[in-house]
């Protein structure tokens, strides 16, 4: 990656005289004025070296344990030697140090500390193969040992071979907590709500797919969260519904028995029953819950008949792929209504998008 200025590992040849912050810099085979900074925070792994940040007057592509030597600006004398870390500057406040000369420390040890470490910077985002190849240069085999060897260790999750996709163990267990804590704040805040949609968590957490489903995942083995179609629900939680309320309940789903695969018009509900958003939302969350709505996209809800009757259908093409048009054609239903049900078995795992068509798994 190319940079103007990188943290490092620097080791001063009189490490009793004080270093000039301004110097000429030996790195990646070129000669380019500077400043050094030392990080007085705490000293480097081994006896003698200082962590310092180097700031380029050019930028130069650099990589984790790029060599680099430091000159007098006036003498040209050596100041010393020593080795790139972060190869790239950043912003650092007081309150950062600390961790940072904590980063630093692992980043001066082993390759496998290396990966560990930069799984741990990265936190609930995860740590993507490119990324570590351009921080690295190491070969994607070798990225692959020395994960594996960090996932027997329990430090690391590997969410994906191809292409690699890692985190931190210490940062999922901390994202456990986060999620939970979440979800429990959110139903006590709204005690009607039956669950907190599944969206609302993935933009709060600002998480990927992977990484969501995996936490909801580990929460649901622990027993400590349900999901309940698109939301996730405390098991814990029971809603007790009114003799009025039941009586609602099984004329939704009748409503929605009678429109086969078409999508209820929530608005209409609304109208009928004179029901709040609120307390509708409420209502067809528990028929999610007992299994006898499914929600898909947009708005979408069909009953578990005509969803079993459909996934049926689909299986029984004796095909591999299935276009849109296919689908239309199959179920008898515009664009309008065959796109979000669609959508619908392609979150289930019944089809998965490939391009123009689905996959029938």
């Amino acid at each position: 990656m190319k940079s103007q200025g990188f943290l490092g590992a620097f080791s001063p040849v009189d490490k009793a005289l004080p270093l000039p912050s301004q110097a000429i810099f030996i790195v990646a085979g070129r000669k380019i004025p500077g400043q050094l900074e030392v990080q007085e925070s705490a000293v480097a792994a081994k006896p003698g070296e200082v962590f310092v940040q180097v700031s380029l007057r050019r930028s130069v592509a650099l990589r984790w344990k790029d060599e680099f030597e430091a000159l007098d600006s006036t003498s040209l004398k050596s100041l010393g030697r020593g080795f790139v870390l972060f190869p790239h500057a950043r912003p650092r406040s007081r309150s950062t140090r600390k961790k940072d000369a904590e980063f630093l420390r692992a980043l001066s040890g082993s390759e496998k500390r290396m990966l560990e470490a930069l799984c741990r910077e990265k936190g609930f985002a995860g740590l993507h193969q490119r990324e570590i190849e351009d921080f690295t240069g190491l070969e994607k085999l070798r990225l692959v040992r020395l994960a594996q060897k960090l996932e027997e260790e329990g430090r690391i999750k590997i969410l994906r071979f191809s292409p690699l996709f890692l985190l931190s163990e210490e940062s999922f267990s901390f994202l456990l907590e986060q999620v939970f804590r979440y979800v429990e704040k959110q139903l006590e805040e709204h005690p009607g709500r039956k669950g907190v949609p599944i969206d609302n968590l993935k933009k709060r957490f600002s998480l990927s797919n992977l990484v969501l489903q995996l936490a909801l995942k580990a929460l649901e083995q622990a027993g400590r969260v349900r999901q309940e179609g698109p939301r996730v629900v405390l098991p814990s939680r029971e809603v007790k519904l009114s003799a009025e309320e039941e009586r609602i309940v099984s004329r939704l789903e009748e409503m929605c028995f009678r429109g086969e695969l078409r999508s209820l018009s929530l608005g209409e509900i609304q109208k009928e029953f004179h029901l709040s958003p609120e307390r509708l939302e409420k209502l067809l969350t528990i028929l999610i819950e007992r299994k006898k709505l499914f929600q898909g996209a947009e708005g979408l809800y069909i009953h578990a008949h005509w969803l079993e009757e459909l996934i049926s259908r689909v299986k029984s093409l004796g095909k591999k792929e299935m276009t849109v048009g296919e689908f239309k054609a199959l179920t008898g239903l515009s664009r309008k209504y065959a796109i979000p049900l669609l959508e619908l078995l392609d979150q289930m795992g019944v089809t998965r998008r490939k391009g123009p068509v689905r996959e029938i798994l």
